[in-house]
């Protein structure tokens, strides 16, 4: 390979552009209609999917090599980090921000819901020369854990990290049309007979066609660009969306391709379509910085004399089980973890933090943001301060956990 080859092509990178949104499902994994998309933040840090492919070596006597590797279930997560803007819910105690749906529980002691997060990532080059849309589809994921870094040094807003749990994450690429083109869709089984909907940026152009297997189909109606393309059901073979002369757009991959066996597994519908939803517009609201924030224990007092960095985390344990008829995992949401780290100085704080322990000390923590206030409750040092004196120690600082209970053990009040 010439080193022209092998430098050809855009990298990838996270300055290429892009979108990054969420919208609640109806239920785990299902997709909703007409879509009005959410954003995380006006400033994504971070975005992170994983498909969670498990491959086990297959083993036989009379040889020492493994025969073949086979799949399991799938693991699938993604993490998300963003600068906080929103507070989690609105005055009626509504989500706004996606870390409600890791923070709060419903009346059933279970998640709001699950997340639908897509995110797009365009760069260049292509089967037709005119770009590539890269997409992320993470469907049925629980919000596992929710956790903002405090940190009064930094110069950055308070970033929001999100860890979810998902049921299925998959990643597709839709080379574009450099002109617009009516559009050939085929199957390599007979039997995936379904209606696809295939829509342009902002849905402003769509159509739905019938699939018939094997027999290639064409729409009427041609397309400059493609940002959307949805199977009504799972496909048993690969689906191929082309010009009809050569020119690959798409490809979705069948229920036989993810099998081991002549058993299909669910297949890959595509990219969910808009329809008569919109994305998501800028927030432009200001970002949520620590300093200035009332971040006290109990109220009216400071949590420690002198705060360095804080955090708090939500964790909802989410615990995944195999199903005999989907590689996708079944989600239960466990016991809910909340607590409060800090990074403290002031004086006597380790003999505070030492004996609030020992005593089994519990007070509210309140952290109030510009747009409310988070009050975790009976906060207790769990896991308290160990006191170190040290010869070039200039200023003694210590780490501690705050772990909180009550029913529930954290409360979100929007100003």
């Amino acid at each position: 390979m010439s080193l022209s080859e092998s430098q050809s092509g855009t990298a990838e990178s996270g300055q290429l552009p892009g979108r990054y949104e969420w919208v609640e499902e109806p239920s785990p994994g299902a997709v909703p209609t007409d879509i009005e998309w959410n954003r995380f933040s006006d400033v994504i840090r971070t975005f992170e999917m994983d498909p969670g492919a498990t491959l086990a070596r297959q083993d036989s006597i009379a040889t020492a090599d493994a025969v073949d590797h086979n799949r399991g279930p799938e693991e699938p997560s993604a993490t998300v980090g963003y600068d906080l803007q929103r507070f989690p819910v609105d005055g009626a105690g509504d989500p706004v921000d996606a870390s409600a749906y890791g923070i709060l529980r419903d009346q059933y002691n279970d998640l709001l819901g699950t997340l639908l997060a897509v995110g797009r990532r365009e760069c260049g080059g292509g089967n037709d020369g005119a770009g590539v849309r890269e997409f992320s589809v993470v469907r049925g994921a629980g919000v596992d854990s929710v956790s903002p870094t405090l940190d009064p040094s930094g110069e950055q807003p308070i970033l929001m990290e999100l860890s979810l749990t998902a049921r299925k994450a998959r990643s597709y690429l839709i080379h574009q049309p450099s002109a617009a083109t009516t559009l050939e869709l085929v199957s390599t089984d007979d039997g995936d007979t379904m209606e696809v909907t295939i829509e342009t940026e902002d849905a402003g152009t769509t159509d739905t066609i019938s699939l018939d297997g094997t027999t290639a189909v064409t729409t009427t109606t041609s397309y400059s660009d493609i940002d959307a393309v949805w199977l009504a059901d799972n496909p048993t073979g690969n689906v191929t969306v082309s010009d009809g002369s050569g020119t690959t757009f798409l490809e979705l991959t069948g229920g036989l391709e993810y099998s081991d066996d002549d058993q299909p597994v669910d297949g890959d519908r595509g990219i969910p379509p808009l329809g008569a939803g919109s994305h998501a517009g800028e927030i432009g609201s200001s970002f949520e910085h620590f300093v200035g924030d009332r971040f006290e224990r109990p109220a009216g007092e400071a949590v420690r004399a002198r705060i360095n960095s804080a955090s708090w985390t939500i964790e909802n344990n989410i615990n995944t089980q195999a199903l005999h008829n989907t590689r996708a995992p079944a989600l239960d949401a466990g016991n809910r973890g909340v607590t409060v780290d800090a990074d403290a100085a002031g004086p006597y704080i380790s003999h505070k933090s030492m004996m609030e322990s020992l005593q089994k000390v519990q007070q509210h923590i309140e952290h109030e943001l510009s747009g409310g206030t988070l009050q975790f409750k009976n906060a207790v040092p769990t896991d308290a301060a160990a006191r170190t004196v040290e010869a070039e120690q200039a200023v003694a600082s210590i780490s501690e956990t705050f772990s909180c209970s009550g029913d529930p053990a954290v409360v979100l009040t929007a100003n």
